[in-house]
């Protein structure tokens, strides 16, 4: 079961990372603006805001492997779309298919269901560390493209061939939960009006911080798409509270024993999108300017390799420490380790070396964090919304990355005129600087997080 999800889970983040690379031949194949791009990037993480919490709320009422297959199958059919487009309006469809992420909350419901707290660390683990190989690989993929002179086409359509392949695993070998069984006789209330006002107020949260760079921070549309977006939000979750089958107990997403967790997400949602965007940039930036390593998108791709060691080593033995110790005390490290290599990179990012040993640190902290976070929100869900519970922490890493890519596009800009639009080597160390800061978010989830969770015992919290 655990190989099966991370295989689907490996697979996805290849498709998704691979067509990075790709966006500059996209643009000017069909004669998009810089906004367009920007629109077609962010359409994925909007759909993923919008449908998370909905489909998660569906598999908790009718099953969660069924609609685990639907999801990857409209993932399919989102790079055929964008392999296939002529034009804007159909590429930002074909994206926005792409965008149907919800499988990760139901993978957490399947296996608390089939899985004993022991092993579903196990496959958390498991699954973190094929999240870190993906990345790597999508990278390195997607630069390898660019080197064979591949068309961004031909990429997409390879995204929608390993995506199938997954498919197909799930269908063959995926097990499903008992949430069919446990709601027979039960009324089966998607309370689609909640779960659409929080859907529709992550959108607009992400508008909102994702185009302040193109719009202004302090601008009008800014403010409003933000704060609209943060007023509903608290709309849909006080609709949530009131709701005689709610998508969570809104109660316990609040409490000491989850709040943490999902703040864990904060952290990799912001930070990860900016080290991506720092390291590739700094990586590709022509040696002649007096910084950057002049590296293709492959060889740039090539520097997270590092990340996928780390990965699988933290995935080994993290849920190991797990069983021994508090998750309390291994987020606290886990934070401060995230920092700290944030730190290492702002240090030593001049060389290829200091580089790989940035990333080999941040990839450990990075699965720690990811198995932690994950394992502490699975082992408190209740059993009648586990993929509801954990559609939370997916959301908040969609609309973290919306901040993050913001964060990053504001702080790459500083100083640059339409004259002179490269950015200073200075840029980039102020980028991982401000990435340690935001890390230590991580460290505040683990000091905050209540000391009664526990993830050594036999027994489960919260079911």
């Amino acid at each position: 079961m655990a190989l099966t999800f991370s295989t689907l889970q490996l697979l996805g983040e290849v498709g998704a990372m691979m067509a990075i690379p790709l966006y500059g031949p996209m643009s000017v194949d069909l004669s998009l603006t810089p906004a367009q791009v920007s629109w077609a990037l962010l359409a994925t993480l909007l759909m993923g805001a919008v449908s998370t919490a909905l489909l998660a709320k569906t598999g908790d009422l009718f099953g969660h492997r069924r609609i685990i297959l639907v999801c990857t199958a409209v993932i399919v059919a989102g790079y055929a779309v964008s392999a296939v487009a002529t034009s804007f309006p159909v590429l930002l469809i074909g994206r926005a298919l792409t965008g149907v992420v919800a499988t990760q909350a139901l993978f957490i419901a399947i296996m608390n269901d089939r899985l004993s707290p022991f092993d579903r660390n196990r496959a958390v683990g498991i699954i973190a560390g094929g999240q870190a190989v993906g990345i790597t690989i999508g990278f390195a993929l997607g630069g390898a493209m660019i080197a064979l002179g591949a068309s961004w086409r031909t990429t997409f359509w390879l995204g929608g061939l390993l995506t199938l392949v997954g498919l197909a695993a799930m269908y063959r070998w995926g097990s499903d939960s008992d949430a069919a069984v446990r709601n027979v006789g039960k009324p089966r209330n998607l309370n689609a009006v909640g779960l659409l006002i929080i859907g529709a107020s992550l959108t607009s949260i992400c508008v909102g911080i994702s185009q302040s760079t193109t719009w202004g921070v302090w601008s009008s549309p800014t403010l409003a798409f933000t704060l609209l977006g943060v007023v509903g939000l608290a709309a849909g979750l006080f609709w949530e509270s009131r709701s005689p089958r709610p998508l969570v107990d809104t109660a316990l997403i609040f409490s000491s024993r989850v709040l943490p967790a999902y703040l864990v997400f904060i952290a990799l949602g912001i930070v990860g999108i900016m080290i991506l965007n720092f390291v590739m940039g700094w990586a590709q930036t022509p040696s002649q300017l007096g910084y950057g390593f002049g590296f293709t998108p492959l060889l740039a791709g090539l520097l997270f390799v590092p990340m996928t060691v780390s990965g699988i080593i933290a995935g080994r033995f993290v849920p190991r420490i797990l069983g021994r110790t508090s998750p309390r005390s291994v987020l606290l490290i886990g934070g401060l380790s995230y920092s700290l290599s944030c730190g290492l990179l702002y240090f030593w990012h001049g060389s290829v070396a200091g580089t790989l040993v940035g990333i080999f640190l941040y990839g450990i902290a990075f699965s720690t964090l990811v198995t932690v976070a994950v394992s502490v929100i699975a082992a408190q869900a209740p059993s009648e919304s586990g993929a509801g519970t954990a559609s939370i922490y997916v959301s908040v890493a969609l609309a973290s990355s919306a901040v993050g890519t913001a964060v990053y596009a504001a702080i790459i800009g500083l100083g640059t005129t339409p004259a002179a639009p490269l950015p200073s080597a200075e840029n980039y160390g102020i980028g991982f600087l401000v990435a340690a800061a935001v890390a230590l978010v991580a460290v505040l989830a683990g000091l905050t997080l209540s000391t009664n969770v526990s993830l050594t015992g036999s027994t489960v919290h919260g079911h």
